[in-house]
């Protein structure tokens, strides 16, 4: 247990760190990017969120609910005034990650000096800094996750309800947040610590039970009105680009004529978006948030009431495009993991201010990284490669090789600590990031080629938190590594004990 003086201490390098970093940026240029709000697909329109929010929020099926709730809250307290207050909710969000960056660093590794460390790398880094200063829910989900990963490492080590009840809650929350994590992962993690944790099975279940249905329950609302047990209807939309756009318009067209796949495998929603809200799948509802085809700022609204039939129409395309075509899936497989391990900092959503910025320290942090100094381009399918299309791409091995060995590392300290018998803290929370990590992996790689890298960015404060503790049991180790091969050399002597 941490002395109440050393803990101040280290709150105040955390804040120091924190605060100079902030600092450094907004000297830079960095500000507060709110224009999300009023053009992107995830959000509200804004007048419903001032006067409708409730009805609203219950009628939404894009996303989960908390990052318009957030956003509407911010509308009624604050009016015109509201990116004030959603820019002071992000650094909150960025002040408690640091700490608890610090505190899991320093509790997994045992080396104040790592900690600090990992905290500087993290608040300095350009990704942090332009995600905390963007309104989506990356930044958001980020922090919730860093926390979590922070409230089990303090249920397991005190066996205290109450951070059992913040480890559930974060993660319950993190869900109505973001539709990347599932509530399947939220399960698989209450039903290993039940499994892993046989003399406390009352006390999980007691602080899970609660969370995980409220989840469920919000999930059983979609499939009532929508027809999807998720907290989104758009995972057809996503499928479809590692999928169906991969193939050339011709070959789909045989297997549309043939009825293998429906009229939708041909209809691109970048370029015929207005296609899919004219279908006539779904009869008026006289609720606004579902009948309104367009949002003011003339964007579509994506929350239309004939999405979700759409976007299944899409995910049975995909499925069938994936088995009939394996060697395109496969080729989008690896373009997904080209972008999957390209710097988190590489997203041509931010604020083009706020990027040209960092744009110093970003080209610096690509370097030490692996990657190019300025990202590439790759071409990009859309009904095969036609040359019209390219994003933005930035792969470094180094950080690839990096990541799997940091989590091999995790592994080995994981199963380490079951095989002990019941696992202590260090290797249950070990365990919750590489778990995390792979789930993270598989989803972002398998069902997504877009922006792969911004989902990477929900674990990277932990994989940095990982990769110091991996680090740190290096160098620790390697003394007496050394130490043991010159003890065989032979004429050496063993050192005096």
């Amino acid at each position: 247990m941490l002395g109440s003086g050393t803990k101040n201490k280290d709150w105040l390098a955390v804040a120091a760190l924190y605060l100079t970093s902030t600092a450094l940026y907004a000297f830079l240029g960095v500000t507060f990017d709110a224009t999300p709000l009023a053009t992107y697909m995830q959000f509200i329109e804004r007048d419903l969120l001032e006067h409708r929010l409730l009805e609203s929020l219950w009628y939404y099926h894009g996303n989960p609910p908390l990052l318009n709730f957030l956003a509407g809250i911010g509308l009624k307290l604050a009016g015109d005034h509201a990116p004030h207050f959603y820019n002071a909710v992000f650094h909150l969000a960025g002040v408690l990650t640091a700490w608890c960056v610090f505190a899991l660093t320093l509790r997994l590794s045992g080396s104040r000096w790592a900690a600090i460390i990992t905290t500087a790398v993290l608040v300095f880094s350009p990704q942090f800094v332009l995600y905390e200063n963007w309104l989506m829910y990356e930044f958001l989900s980020m922090a919730l996750l860093t926390f979590s990963a922070y409230a089990l490492y303090e249920f397991v080590e005190r066996r205290g309800t109450r951070w059992g009840v913040a480890f559930f809650a974060a993660l319950a929350t993190l869900l109505l947040l973001r539709s990347l994590f599932h509530l399947a992962w939220l399960v698989l993690v209450a039903v290993l610590l039940v499994v892993l944790l046989p003399g406390r099975r009352r006390q999980v279940l007691t602080v899970a039970v609660a969370p995980v249905l409220l989840v469920a329950l919000w999930y059983g609302k979609n499939a009532y009105y929508f027809g999807t047990f998720s907290a989104s209807t758009w995972m057809g939309l996503g499928l479809s680009n590692i999928t169906t756009l991969m193939v050339p318009e011709p070959e789909l067209r045989a297997l549309v004529q043939k009825g293998d796949l429906s009229q939708w495998a041909l209809v691109s929603r970048y370029k015929d978006t207005s296609r899919l809200f004219h279908s006539d799948q779904q009869p008026p509802t006289g609720i606004p948030v579902l009948g309104r085809q367009h949002k003011s700022e003339n964007t579509f609204n994506f929350n239309f009431r004939d999405i979700p039939q759409i976007s299944r129409y899409y995910a049975a395309d995909g499925v069938t495009v994936a088995r009939r075509f394996p060697a395109s899936y496969a080729l989008g497989l690896v373009m997904a993991n080209r972008l999957y391990f390209s710097p988190t900092s590489m997203n041509l959503y931010f604020a083009v201010a706020n990027r040209e910025a960092v744009y110093p320290i970003e080209r610096a942090y690509n370097v030490a990284t692996g990657a190019h100094a300025d990202p590439r381009v790759m071409g990009a399918a859309h009904f095969g490669f036609t040359g019209d299309y390219t994003m933005e791409v930035n792969f470094s091995l180094l950080l690839c090789a990096g990541w799997w060995t940091v989590l091999g590392y995790g592994f080995v300290q994981t199963r380490r600590g079951i095989v002990r018998g019941e696992p202590d803290a260090r290797a249950l929370t070990i365990g919750f990031i590489v778990l995390t990590a792979a789930y993270l992996y598989v989803v972002s790689t398998a069902l997504e080629l877009s922006e792969n890298f911004r989902y990477r960015f929900n674990i990277e404060p932990l994989f940095f938190v990982l990769a110091a503790t991996a680090l740190t049991a290096f160098r620790n180790a390697l003394p007496n590594a050394l130490w043991l091969s010159r003890l065989r050399l032979p004429g050496r002597a063993a050192p005096p004990s």
